[in-house]
């Protein structure tokens, strides 16, 4: 027994040492696998996308902080922009003809003249300009008729009109009011037109073109050529023809 014993005891250790090797064989195993598997991570895109999220994070405070800097040099200039806006003069009103400037001599005013198609009637508009050297009064409603070459008076119609929307009759009710009493201040430049509105002429055309008539109480008659013929298309055939006359515009100089 002793013999046998013997003979196969080398066996028996080399087994037991075998089985206390293999755990250390299987670690170095892991970690070599372990080694290649970083050693690939590292080649890949993930870790290019890792280290650069890395760097982007380590870089957010001074981002903040430049941010922070262009906001708040932003805000300082929309501040002194919003001063410099609040800080500028408004428009300057037009200054008041003196109440005891004379009414505008005849002389002193240079006419024009334009006019408009509308719809089944044209739009006159008669321009009075201050020429002379010292601001003057207008009437603001001044009488308007429609004469031919010769002088002689249209047959026409004649009322108040306002440009725009406006309550019906409010504008002859203005005029009533106030016809002999309102008035409008030109300086040496400024002018003020007259706008008229024809509508429904029927008889044969103005040889030479109408002639726009104004008659001011304190000013007198100015009497303004033109090239219109007639209002248009005559849409009533057998009725007068109408023109509607507005109070005078101003227009200041430029």
């Amino acid at each position: 027994m002793k013999h046998w014993f013997w003979f196969i005891l080398p066996f028996i250790l080399a087994a037991c040492g075998g089985a206390s090797a293999r755990p250390m064989v299987l670690a170095t195993v892991a970690k070599t696998q372990e080694a290649t598997q970083v050693s690939g991570f590292s080649a890949t895109k993930l870790f290019a996308l890792t280290a650069e999220m890395e760097t982007v994070t380590a870089g957010n405070p001074q981002n903040d902080a430049t941010i922070t800097a262009i906001m708040g040099s932003k805000f300082t200039l929309g501040t002194a922009m919003a001063a410099t806006m609040t800080a500028q003069p408004s428009d300057t009103p037009f200054p008041p003809v003196p109440a005891d400037a004379p009414f505008c001599k005849s002389t002193d005013l240079q006419a024009s003249f334009g006019s408009n198609g509308a719809t089944q009637s044209i739009l006159l508009s008669a321009g009075l300009k201050n020429t002379g050297s010292t601001a003057c009064f207008l009437q603001s409603w001044p009488q308007v008729w429609l004469m031919d070459g010769q002088g002689k008076p249209l047959n026409v119609d004649y009322s108040y009109f306002d440009i725009g929307l406006s309550v019906p009759g409010s504008t002859a009710t203005e005029e009533a009011k106030e016809g002999s009493t309102a008035k409008v201040g030109l300086w040496p430049g400024w002018s003020v037109w007259a706008n008229l509105i024809w509508q429904n002429w029927c008889a044969a055309p103005v040889s030479g073109g109408v002639v726009i008539r104004l008659s001011f109480k304190s000013t007198g008659i100015i009497s303004i050529p033109t090239d219109i013929a007639g209002a248009g298309t005559c849409n009533a055939q057998g009725q007068r023809s109408y023109v509607g006359s507005a109070k005078l515009v101003l227009v200041p100089a430029p």
